[in-house]
């Protein structure tokens, strides 16, 4: 009886194969899974579940960033898993049309990722210093007790809430303003703290790369002072993929 596999992404036939797919999830080899115009990655199912662990992600980003430093790979959510082998041909071969044009449309193309994020009290310390009167509204309300201040907080934190969206936009702007012109198309992801400006994923030509690592080290020059930025990629195009697969399943 054909035993589960586990997926990684697709790619087509008539691309170069990947020399080195390595191992993945488990620690399992990675092999080709040949099916008419399209060719999945798959590896044999791992025994037991397979935990949405951190270490298992990364094995299963990594089989993804080997191929995609070669060829085009349509990438496919973490835990995706076809129950039988014939089950996933006949899956590839149902929805060939849907994922060759998802193929051509990240083509040549990679994501880049880039977060940044204030330095440790430099907004706040920004924002007091452009208006005093919430410097001393703060300062005031340091020695009072909180239930006798309780509306002067709220209007405390309404105020500096106001200050930081407005800097946000500002500052997202001014970073943003060449790094844009190279993307073909980004999108904000989610933030995680008061204190990161953006967070944001760009899909890019291949050859536009260099140069946009070019104009993130100058953003880095030019705002390292004030602004921690994480860098990333290049990554599988997960942000700008949206194929819904239909008969497999995925990983608890």
């Amino acid at each position: 009886m054909s035993r589960p596999l586990y997926l990684y992404g697709l790619i087509r036939s008539s691309d170069a194969s990947p020399p080195d797919l390595g191992a993945g999830v488990g620690e399992v080899p990675v092999r080709l899974f040949p099916a008419g115009d399209l060719i999945a990655l798959v590896s044999d199912l791992p025994p037991g579940a397979v935990a949405r662990s951190r270490r298992n992600m990364i094995a299963h980003t990594s089989v993804l960033e080997r191929v995609i430093a070669r060829i085009d790979v349509l990438p496919l959510r973490f835990g995706t898993i076809a129950p039988r082998a014939d089950t996933l041909a006949h899956c590839i071969a149902a929805n060939a049309d849907r994922f060759c044009m998802a193929l051509d449309d990240i083509a040549g193309r990679v994501e880049l990722g880039l977060k940044a994020s204030w330095r440790d009290g430099v907004i706040f310390d920004e924002i007091v210093q452009a208006d005093p009167d919430l410097g001393q509204l703060r300062d005031r309300l340091r020695s009072r007790p909180a239930r006798e201040t309780y509306y002067e907080r709220l209007e405390l934190g309404r105020r500096v809430e106001a200050a930081l969206i407005a800097r946000r936009t500002a500052e997202t702007a001014a970073i943003l303003s060449e790094l844009s012109k190279l993307a073909e198309r980004e999108t904000d992801l989610r933030t995680m703290d008061e204190d990161m400006i953006f967070n944001r994923a760009f899909l890019l030509r291949r050859e536009h790369e260099l140069l946009f690592d070019t104009h993130v080290q100058a953003a880095g020059d030019r705002y390292g002072e004030r602004v921690n930025f994480r860098y990333v990629g290049p990554v599988p195009p997960y942000n700008f993929v949206n194929v819904q697969v239909t008969g497999l399943t995925e990983a608890a």
